[in-house]
C-alpha cells in the first residue's frame, strides 16, 4: 500500500508515491475536506501496513471528529490513534508558549510507547495551534522548523492541515511560511462556475515525486473520498 493508493483516483494524480519522512501541508478554505482527505490517507494506508500513526486534533473532540469522518464514509483504522488536544485550548491558555513543546513531547512519547513501527503523524490544525501561541512570527517559524526537524529525524511522515481564511481559488498560489517548511503542498479548494461548485485538489509541490499540477475534482461517496479528472 502506498499513500497514493488510499483515495480512489489519487494514484492518477501521482506517478510516484509521496516520499516517506516528508512534511506535507494540506491547505484550503473551510469546507474543502482537508481533515477528511488527511484522515482517509492515513487510515487506509495504515490499515494495509504493519505500521501505526497518530492523528492530533486541536479543533474537534475525538467523538465529533469520528462522527464527521463517518458521515463521509471514511472509516478509522485501529492502527491510527487519535490524540484529542481540543481541551488544551482551555487548559493551557496561560502556558501557550510551551504548547509546541507539549505537542512534540506527546508525539515522541506515543512513538516511544508504540516503537519504531510508528511512522505517521497528522496535526489538525495549524490554525488552532497558532491561536494558542503568543510568539512573534520569526520565533514561530524557528520553533516550527525545530519541531518538524525533530519529526523528520524520528522518521515520521507528517501531514499538517492549514485552513486559509479566504476562499481558495485556483489562480492564487500564495502560501505562508508553512510552504517553506513543507516538502509538499496539496491544495484543496472550491471551483465556482455559475451556480455549480466543485471541490478540487491539486498538488502544488511534492519534492522527489512525479505528479500532475492540474486540478482534479474531489468528491464524497458512500465509501469515502474520490478523485477524478474534471473539466475546469
Amino acid at each position: 500500500m502506498r499513500f497514493v493508493d488510499t483515495i480512489d483516483g489519487l494514484n492518477e494524480v501521482f506517478k510516484t508515491d509521496i516520499p516517506k519522512n516528508s512534511v506535507v501541508l494540506i491547505t484550503g478554505a473551510a469546507g474543502t475536506l482537508k481533515s477528511g482527505f488527511t484522515f482517509q490517507v492515513l487510515s487506509n494506508y495504515l490499515e494495509q501496513q504493519d505500521e501505526y500513526g497518530l492523528y492530533v486534533t486541536l479543533e474537534q473532540s475525538k467523538e465529533n471528529h469520528l462522527q464527521n469522518m463517518g458521515s463521509m464514509g471514511i472509516s478509522l483504522s485501529n492502527k491510527l490513534h487519535i490524540s484529542d488536544f481540543s481541551d488544551y485550548r482551555v487548559q493551557y491558555d496561560d502556558f501557550s508558549d510551551d504548547l509546541l513543546g507539549i505537542l512534540e513531547e506527546n508525539i515522541l512519547q506515543f512513538k516511544k510507547n508504540v516503537g519504531e513501527k510508528c511512522t505517521c503523524v497528522a496535526i489538525d490544525s495549524l490554525g488552532a495551534l497558532y491561536s494558542l501561541l503568543s510568539v512573534e512570527p520569526r520565533d514561530l517559524r524557528k520553533n516550527m522548523y525545530k519541531m518538524l526537524e525533530t519529526l523528520r529525524r524520528e522518521e515520521f511522515t507528517t501531514f499538517l492541515i492549514l485552513e486559509e481564511e479566504k476562499l481558495s481559488d485556483m489562480a492564487d498560489s500564495s502560501t505562508g511560511m508553512e510552504g517553506y517548511l513543507a516538502d509538499g503542498i496539496i491544495e484543496l479548494g472550491l471551483h465556482l462556475k455559475g451556480n455549480v461548485a466543485n471541490r478540487y485538489m491539486r498538488v502544488r509541490k511534492m519534492r522527489a515525486s512525479s505528479h500532475s499540477m492540474e486540478p482534479w475534482i474531489l468528491a464524497v461517496s458512500d465509501t469515502g473520498l474520490k478523485i477524478y479528472k474534471g473539466n475546469f
